[in-house]
């Protein structure tokens, strides 16, 4: 070391080495030294000094660096600006590990007893020739330690110097191998008899026993660490524990048998697979999920494999010295682990705390990314946690494992979730039957439990053993069948029920997805087999089991007329008489109507409508429908006779002039809203098969040009009641109060409703196409009309803003209000909503972030805004409270302890606290519930 050979070098010239550097670092007669020596220091020299050491011992500069590593690793700090400058450093950090020489190598290459230490690797630490530890002990000038007879040191140190020309990876696998011996050391499982005893008869009396337990560890640990060295760096050897992780990464090390095995047989413990079997961290652990990971990676992923995570490092030496010497009595705790932060392990701590409330609410820490609890990012945060989970230090892990075995695992969290639940099922109805196709199972649970056992020789070895916990064993996973039956039962089943709603009402017009049937929903089913039959280009064997149920299931006319044809049909079977010159006496007052309407326009109908009205005596069989002159010539370009739909429309253009209406509505008894949405549908479904013009459409567009428009339907209507209010004289501009508004009447009306469209139209009037734009200009909405309203529509700056909030806050006491909230016509709810977004990004100003809490010091709180709603609710409604105010106010005190500090304080301002609802308290729970 630089500080050996300056001591050695003073003795040359008769001095010490306290006389000789000052010299060296004489800056202008002032000595430009800084630090103290210590047995144990290093000493950094700048230029200057280093060329006046040269000249002192008349050796050249560069032949002192390549014999002196430290000769030019760090610039000391100076006392004085110029000049030569030296300085003493300690400490692991600057100084590179060092030790004793031999002294009877010392006295043989020298010819007289000295002090030497000096730079040795972990494969220079014996003395082959004189069988000697060179032991580094801080503080101190190292110590010699005779070594017992044998050649257990020698032949280790001769196996560490043959494994380290092998290559670069030996120099890693020795750092991983004395980490690994390290934890184990640490840890001292009472099995281990070796090293308690190599640790005694290695003592040197001169040191005391409580010091020697931690400096002998290096010593005693070193055969063991290098025949661990030897493995992990065997390819061969890592190439075996990959092909068993069979690409997955090992939750425990007994997912890797080999690897516990061949650990346990090269350092001659036996005992020690149960042990390292268990293990789901530390150094080795780390060593296994970065092996495996390399394989799938590159370079950088195989240099990863020997890098040891800072908190699986062993503590210096000094620093466990330091702990050993503190004072009897005195609890000082540990020193600090360097890489750690005390900023780290607080952040570490208050994930902790809201990891442990999550699992006392849900059982598990199988948490999603964005996952929160209150403003806590948990998810998040555990996903960083995991990310890295392999350098966690062994007290981050075991706190974790405390809380939740499972938080880590080596497969998606989904997975885990989806487990849960089918624990939680099984731990109810018993273990779920495989075999069976898993009965009593949720729909998804049961399929994923056959996805599994579909899967069940790929799973992790944990997952199956996670699933045999359940029931789900190997043999069990081979007799699974599917959760959903077959398509063919399913319809089978279906049909069931078909033919036993048509048996009890007579028909099977059902329409709507909700309607169910003695639990089945049918509606949905019915609604599904039409759709299919429509789309097939002839009848299939699922319309035709239909067909031979109820010939009408699927009719080219609504399923409302089926349906009161059907409740008609059955009382003309009944025995009930249809006498229409009456009213129809005896029949419901809807049927009636409906029978009315039928025998008024008959006209109207479908031919097989009008066979089915005949037969039961409304209609003439030989009834036809009258074709009008001159519609010969339209029915012959639509490609069939003039239907009612197309009278029915021809009568509303006449009427209104445009056919812009909803798709319920009815004319006439008609419904021509129904009717022209299929219309529109045809002929869009022709223009993309022909590319050509749908002759029934063509005879529509002479009635309405935009019966069909290119945009959206819903705009074309909108339009056609703003042009109705252009005709009549009441159509308002955009931005003005209607007429009634005007008055003072508080009311809204179909022109409050144009109005807003009409706003709207104008905001986005350049990105309306030509057409409409257009239609707009025929109502007076011109391209100019639309710039001047947008123009004096523009967002209110931020003072009128505070403004209205300041009469808010007044007149409520609170700034709580919901987005859609406006006050005196401004929009003071979506305003505030903008203001606590740019409060969060930091993009409020402070002026307003000032006047905003002063009127309400709570505008933009850290939990959930409608909490904060609810909350005025309650405070400002009077007796008797509400019954939803009351559940939620008895959930604030449920759930007390998971609330803010600040909530807390505003609900005991109001009178509610954690023993508003006890049952303790039955006089306080009157006063809400």
């Amino acid at each position: 070391m630089t500080q050996s050979f300056l001591r050695r070098l003073a003795a040359r010239y008769g001095v010490e080495i306290k006389e000789l550097l000052p010299a060296v670092a004489d800056a202008g007669g002032r000595s430009n030294v800084m630090g103290r020596a210590r047995p144990d220091s290093e000493v950094f020299l700048n230029q200057e000094a280093r060329d006046r050491v040269a000249v002192l011992c008349r050796v050249a500069s560069h032949h002192l660096h390549k014999a002196l590593p430290a000769w030019a690793q760090e610039e000391p700090r100076r006392r004085f600006p110029m000049g030569p400058a030296a300085q003493f450093h300690h400490g692991p950090e600057m100084v590179l590990p060092w030790g004793p020489a031999c002294p009877e190598c010392t006295v043989r290459r020298t010819g007289r007893p000295e002090d030497v230490r000096l730079y040795l690797q972990p494969g220079q630490r014996v003395c082959g020739v004189h069988h000697a530890w060179l032991m580094q002990v801080p503080g101190t000038a190292g110590c010699v330690v005779a070594l017992p007879a044998g050649e257990l040191w020698v032949q280790a140190q001769k196996r560490h110097r043959k494994l380290l020309r092998r290559g670069t990876a030996a120099v890693g696998a020795f750092e991983v191998a004395q980490a690994v011996t390290a934890s184990w050391w640490q840890r001292m499982w009472p099995r281990e008899q070796l090293w308690p005893a190599r640790l005694r008869a290695l003592w040197e009396s001169r040191v005391e026993w409580e010091t020697w337990q931690v400096v002998a560890r290096e010593a005693v640990t070193y055969p063991e660490a290098v025949a661990l060295a030897a493995l992990l760096a065997d390819g061969a050897f890592r190439r075996r524990v990959v092909a068993e992780a069979r690409g997955g990464v090992p939750f425990r090390l007994a997912d890797l048998p080999s690897l516990p095995v061949a650990v346990a047989r090269c350092l001659r413990r036996p005992w020690l697979v149960e042990e390292l079997a268990a293990q789901t961290s530390g150094p080795l652990f780390t060593w296994a999920h970065q092996c495996v990971r390399a394989h799938r990676g590159g370079q950088a992923a195989e240099r990863g494999m020997w890098a040891v995570a800072s908190a699986h490092r062993p503590r210096p030496v000094a620093d466990e010295l330091a702990e050993v010497a503190k004072p009897a009595g005195r609890s000082m705790g540990a020193k600090r682990r360097r890489g750690h932060s005390r900023q780290a392990d607080q952040a570490f701590a208050t994930g902790l705390s809201y990891a442990r409330r999550y699992l006392q609410e849900h059982g598990n820490l199988a948490v999603q990314e964005d996952t929160m609890v209150d403003s806590f990012r948990l998810g998040e945060w555990l996903h960083n946690v995991k990310t890295r989970a392999w350098a966690l230090s062994q007290e981050r892990v075991e706190a974790l494992k405390a809380l939740d075995v499972w938080w880590n695992v080596p497969w998606p969290t989904q997975w885990q979730r989806s487990y849960y639940r089918a624990r939680d099922h099984a731990a109810v109805h018993g273990p779920p039957d495989a075999a069976a196709g898993f009965p009593g199972t949720h729909v998804l649970n049961g399929e994923w439990l056959y996805l599994q056992c579909s899967h069940y020789d790929s799973l992790h070895p944990e997952q199956q053993r996670l699933l045999a916990d359940i029931g789900i064993t190997v043999e069990v996973a081979r007799t699974a069948r599917p959760r959903r039956a077959s398509m063919q039962a399913g319809f089978e089943a279906a049909l069931e029920h078909a033919k036993a709603y048509a048996a009890e009402h007579g028909h099977l017009a059902v329409s709507g997805k909700s309607v169910r049937y003695q639990g089945y929903p049918l509606g949905a089913w019915l609604t599904s087999q039409r759709s299919r039959a429509r789309r097939a280009s002839s009848a299939t064997k699922r319309s035709l089991a239909l067909d031979a149920i109820d010939p009408w299931w699927n009719p080219p006319w609504p399923l409302a007329w089926q349906r009161a044809y059907a409740d008609v049909r059955r009382l003309v079977e009944s025995g009930q008489r249809l006498d229409a010159s009456a009213g129809f006496p005896g029949i419901d007052a809807e049927l009636a109507r409906w029978l009315s309407q039928q025998r008024a326009a008959p006209q109207s109908l479908h031919p097989d409508q009008r066979r089915l009205l005949a037969e039961i005596g409304m209609v003439e069989p030989s009834e036809k429908t009258p074709v009008a002159v001159g519609d010969d010539q339209e029915a012959h370009a639509a490609g069939a006779m003039p239907d009612a739909g197309l009278a029915s429309a021809r009568c509303f253009a006449a009427e209104h002039g445009h056919l812009a209406v909803a798709s319920d509505y009815v004319h006439n008894g008609y419904p021509l809203g129904r009717w022209l949405a299929s219309q529109r549908m045809q002929d869009r479904s022709h223009a993309r098969s022909s590319r050509g013009r749908w002759p029934r459409g063509q005879l529509l567009a002479a009635l309405d040009p935009w019966w069909n428009p290119p945009w959206h339907y819903s705009w074309q209507r909108r339009y056609q009641q703003a042009h109705a209010l252009w005709r009549a004289g009441r159509l308002p501009l955009p931005g003005t109060p209607t007429v009634h508004h005007q008055q003072g009447e508080d009311r809204e009306d179909e022109a409050d409703e144009v109005a807003a469209w009409l706003h709207r139209q104008c905001a986005r009037h350049d990105v309306l196409q030509l057409e409409q734009q257009n239609l707009l200009a025929d109502i007076q909405i011109t391209a100019a009309t639309a710039r001047a309203v947008t123009t004096a529509a523009r967002p209110a700056p931020t003072d009128q803003g505070l403004e209205h909030a300041r009469s808010y806050a007044a007149e409520h006491g609170h700034l709580a209000v919901s987005t859609p909230t406006e006050h005196a016509g401004f929009p003071l709810g979506s305003w505030l909503l903008q203001q606590r977004r740019k409060a969060r990004s930091g993009r409020l100003s402070a002026h307003t972030l000032q006047e905003l809490t002063a009127l309400d010091p709570w505008w933009n709180p850290p939990w959930a805004f409608i909490w904060q709603r609810h909350y005025h609710q309650y405070r400002t409604t009077d007796q008797p409270i509400p019954p939803e105010l009351q559940r939620w106010a008895r959930k604030q005190t449920t759930l007390w302890e998971q609330l803010h500090p600040h909530q807390q304080g505003l609900l005991t301002a109001i009178g509610l606290n954690a023993l508003l609802f006890h049952p303790e308290h039955p006089e306080r729970q009157g006063d809400l519930g």
